[in-house]
């Protein structure tokens, strides 16, 4: 019975489990479960003492499904909320940039700075004489138009920067001057009274005249804490000396600095790297540099070499400076170049090589600057570095800009011009006295013959009077253009420049100043032969006009040398005033 029972038992099960389509552990309530005896293993379709519920297959774990199921709903949502803060992100950045890129194009015009600079004077000449001009674009006459004054618009200078981001600078400056010299024929020198002439400054200028024009970046040192601040700049720009010694005197529209004045351009075009060095990366600056490569040419004059000059500052401060130039500097100063003339010229042999030649600048500086007044001491050496047309820069003879001055002789033998060569009707001889030209042909000879050595000292300083509006200040100047000269040159002179200024407002300043220019040997001559010795050529052709040669008897009683030699001295009263904006 027993045995019987189990059987029906099992084939019940198997009906159960093969009529069914889903898994019995997926069933509901209402499906039919299975019990067994735990000691017979007898299975029953309802419960009963000692039966238990019959598992077939694995169990189902209901609470590890449920953790499952929240696991993955976990990182749903951790995905869902990174999602969201991904696209608030991305929605962030593009808010931003609309508003950056808004306030940069609404912001544009404060990325451009115009301003004006202009430097305006009178001046009165009571004693008028050839030199070097005391400012830029002044031209009086020479000697014998003393008492001579002018109203001079000295200069005028329009300033624009552009700053499109804080690194990049762009400046352009054109520059309102006088024009000097014939508009049909640019190469022509004006005439100025009977024997005063000015060099024309038309060659090579452009339109409006560019005297700056550049761009300049200054974050090449920004990760260098050091160098921080140092920039590099391309085009027409301030040079490395005068720019530094301008600022330092703050005196620019009253005079020019020593080597402006001899010559040296304000404005050169090329490549300038320059900034300040802070040891350690502090705040105080112990050196400052300036180095650069420019055109053999400047802002007003065409580059014809195939060479470049070198220039470089190097200042020090040996205490460290808090604010610029304050306390002791020690400065050096270098500039290397060849004379500005085409490839096929400079290799010419001629006595005289004039702008041919290469030359040198030196500066040897010590400057102590202080709240209230400053003090600067310079040493000058140069080698070829101040010419003809440097000492006549002001104004000169006309002899000087081939027009010969004076009335020629054409007796035959006169100051030693005889023969078929000799002086004539059609060959005029310069008569050496009522005359500027042999003055000049030996002026040219002793510093145009590519041997000159230029030695100077100059001093300048300011002192602002406490509790006022006025600053006192003053220049000297010592040149010897040519101490090679064996014994005086006649050309030796001395600069000086004294005056009060009055601080009228922060874009206004007067000043009031005399100026005076001493060439201060006493009259002297020079015999031919020692001018000869300087490449002066006797008997030589210059604007036309035979030199004296030798000393005769007749016709003329002639010593055989040139006279008169020290030109006369420049004593001026300016009135100067600068607008600066």
């Amino acid at each position: 019975m027993k045995r019987a029972s189990k059987v029906w038992a099992a084939v019940l099960a198997a009906v159960v489990l093969f009529t069914h389509s889903a898994p019995l552990w997926a069933q509901d309530s209402s499906s039919i479960k299975l019990y067994e005896d735990e000691k017979t293993h007898q299975v029953f379709t309802r419960p009963g003492k000692g039966r238990v519920p019959l598992v077939l297959g694995s169990p189902v774990d209901q609470e590890a499904i449920d953790q499952k199921i929240k696991v993955i709903d976990r990182k749903l949502e951790i995905q869902q909320e990174a999602t969201s803060t991904q696209q608030a992100a991305l929605e962030k950045q593009v808010a931003d940039i609309k508003p950056a890129w808004k306030s940069y194009m609404d912001n544009f015009q404060n990325k451009f700075r115009l301003g004006a600079l202009a430097y305006l004077d009178y001046a009165m000449y009571s004693r008028t004489g050839f030199g070097p001009r005391f400012l830029e674009n002044l031209n009086p006459p020479g000697p014998g138009n003393n008492a001579y004054n002018s109203f001079d618009i000295n200069r005028i200078y329009l300033n624009a920067y552009f700053t499109p981001v804080d690194d990049w600078t762009f400046r352009i400056t054109p520059e309102i001057y006088r024009a000097t010299g014939a508009q049909s024929n640019s190469s022509t020198n004006d005439k100025f009274g009977t024997t005063s002439g000015v060099g024309t400054n038309l060659d090579g200028n452009l339109n409006f005249r560019l005297k700056f024009g550049y761009a300049q970046y200054a974050g090449l040192w920004n990760n260098v804490a050091p160098l921080k601040g140092g920039t590099v700049t391309l085009g027409a720009q301030q040079n490395p000396l005068l720019g530094w010694e301008e600022d330092f005197t703050q005196y620019r529209f009253v005079y020019l600095a020593p080597w402006n004045y001899l010559g040296l351009s304000s404005s050169q075009i090329g490549l300038q790297f320059a900034g300040p060095v802070k040891l350690g990366g502090g705040e105080k600056t112990y050196l400052d540099y300036g180095a650069a490569v420019f055109d053999n040419g400047n802002f007003s004059t065409p580059e014809q070499s195939n060479t470049k000059q070198l220039m470089g500052r190097l200042t020090a401060y040996p205490f460290g400076s808090s604010y610029r130039f304050q306390g002791l500097g020690l400065t050096g100063f270098w500039n290397y170049g060849w004379g500005d003339t085409t490839p096929d010229n400079s290799g010419l042999t001629t006595p005289l090589k004039g702008t041919r030649a290469q030359f040198e600048r030196i500066a040897a500086i010590l400057s102590y600057a202080a709240e209230e007044w400053n003090v600067l001491g310079e040493f000058d050496y140069g080698k070829n570095a101040f010419q003809l047309g440097n000492l006549f820069s002001a104004s000169g003879p006309q002899d000087a800009f081939s027009n010969p001055t004076g009335t020629g002789v054409s007796k035959a033998g006169a100051f030693g011009n005889s023969g078929a060569k000799g002086c004539s009707t059609t060959t005029l001889c310069y008569n050496v006295f009522g005359t500027y030209g042999p003055q000049t042909a030996v002026y040219q000879a002793l510093l145009n013959n590519g041997r000159a050595r230029q030695l100077g000292v100059d001093f300048l300083g300011r002192y602002h009077i406490p509790g006022t509006k006025f600053t006192t200040f003053g220049l000297f100047q010592w040149m010897m253009p040519n101490d090679n000269v064996r014994g005086a040159n006649p050309l030796d002179f001395q600069r000086l420049v004294a005056g009060v200024s009055y601080q009228y407002n922060e874009y206004l300043r007067f000043a009031l100043d005399s100026q005076n220019l001493l060439f201060y040997h006493t009259q002297e001559s020079m015999p031919i032969a020692s001018a000869a010795s300087y490449n002066y050529v006797p008997g030589s052709k210059f604007n036309g006009q035979l030199l004296p040669k030798a000393a005769t008897k007749t016709p003329f009683a002639y010593d055989g040398t040139i006279p008169f030699l020290v030109p006369r001295d420049t004593h001026a009263i300016f009135l100067n005033m600068e607008f600066s904006y």
